[in-house]
């Protein structure tokens, strides 16, 4: 069984970008209609995928996008993955940091940033079992 959490954006291209260019996932699907907007895309980091998709207008939902929902991602890297360094490329590349850096009292060491959207985005690694 797989999750793909799906997000309802602003812009699906400056999500993709956000997430493939700044965050470093892999680009994997962007559709278009008719006139060339982009209404869905996709990326993939590790063996999950996070889906983009503008809002239907046909949708009576009174939520806005990104900010109307509460959802938060977290994404738990691999033990021996470099956590601090994958923090500092991202600083590097001026991504919005929702919570610096820190071990956690519950185990983790992490971080999170803010997508376009203001989705947050936590990057995890266990410190301790």
């Amino acid at each position: 069984m797989s999750l793909w959490p799906t997000l309802t954006v602003a812009d699906v291209d400056a999500s993709l970008a956000f997430y493939s260019e700044r965050l470093g996932f892999k680009p994997d699907l962007r559709l278009q209609d008719p006139q060339g907007r982009t209404y869905m895309g996709s990326v993939e980091v590790s063996d999950t995928v996070i889906m983009f998709e503008s809002r239907d207008p046909g949708d009576r939902s009174t939520a806005k996008p990104g900010t109307g929902c509460s959802v938060k991602l977290t994404i738990l890297l691999p033990q021996d993955y470099d956590i601090d360094a994958y923090y500092s490329g991202l600083l590097a590349k001026e991504v919005p940091i929702a919570c610096a850096i820190g071990n956690r009292f519950w185990g983790n060491r992490d971080f999170t940033v803010s997508d376009p959207d203001e989705y947050h985005l936590t990057f995890a690694r266990q410190v301790r079992e």
